[in-house]
């Protein structure tokens, strides 16, 4: 447990320390707040513009942060970093869980932090709290950062280093966008993680009601589609020859 701590805070604090992470984060509050001046081209609808502006970057944001752990680890890999814990027993598997773990922590702070932006943007422009159903809608975008980034782990692993990131922005593109596989239940929302499930942007557009008994169901699954992929991974991961 300690050394999957020590993986996770190494992590996260050594992306944390990155100047465009924030850079990138405040790119999205400023195209959040660019949605205000659509008010004439969205025919009086800017305020829903806004609210899924707001998700739909900050979903992206999400996804940009995860698909960069998919050229971490193999970068650490190739030059021998935690060789020595890589060597133990469960070296490996701790090694992966604590990159998943620094990076979910690097996706909360990041998505966190868009969120809040954009609920104080949300605040000011029309002098109205935000409703119930966008605070879940941001939850739910970063619970959805769980299964995305137990994929990154898993097809970093899997894939070489130039195919990996490529595959893990498909399949997450797929698992959100279309339900071509959905009449089969053991691939699409099984193999492949149903992302759709954390996908709540019209509901907050028209403020529909969510329960969050639901919330915290989907929130389930998410952790249990990633303990699925870690699984994976780590027995992938023990059969590999690291030099």
């Amino acid at each position: 447990m300690n050394e999957i701590i020590a993986i996770a805070g190494s992590t996260w604090k050594n992306v944390l320390r990155l100047k465009v992470v924030y850079f990138l984060v405040f790119c999205v509050w400023v195209l959040v707040t660019s949605a205000l001046n659509y008010d004439v081209l969205s025919l009086g609808l800017h305020k829903e513009l806004l609210v899924d502006a707001s998700l739909l970057l900050n979903t992206i944001a999400g996804v940009l942060v995860i698909i960069s752990l998919t050229f971490e680890i193999p970068k650490e890999l190739k030059e021998g970093v935690a060789s020595t814990m890589l060597s133990k027993p469960l070296g490996r598997t701790h090694y992966l869980i604590g990159k998943l773990a620094g990076y979910v922590i690097v996706g909360i702070v990041v998505c966190s932090l868009i969120a809040l932006g954009s609920f104080f943007i949300f605040n000011v422009s029309f002098s109205e709290r935000i409703g119930v159903t966008m605070l879940q809608s941001q939850v739910m975008v970063i619970l959805s950062l769980i299964p995305m980034a137990a994929l990154a782990v898993l097809f970093s692993i899997a894939l070489p280093e130039i195919v990996a990131p490529i595959v893990t922005v498909l399949v997450i593109w797929f698992a959100y966008s279309s339900s071509a596989l959905s009449h089969i239940p053991i691939v699409y929302g099984g193999i492949i993680p149903d992302l759709d499930l954390f996908n709540f942007k019209a509901d907050a557009v028209y403020n529909t009601q969510i329960t969050w008994s639901y919330v915290l169901l989907v929130a389930a699954w998410g952790i249990i589609y990633a303990l699925f992929a870690t699984t994976l991974s780590s027995m992938i991961f023990s059969r590999k020859d690291i030099r």
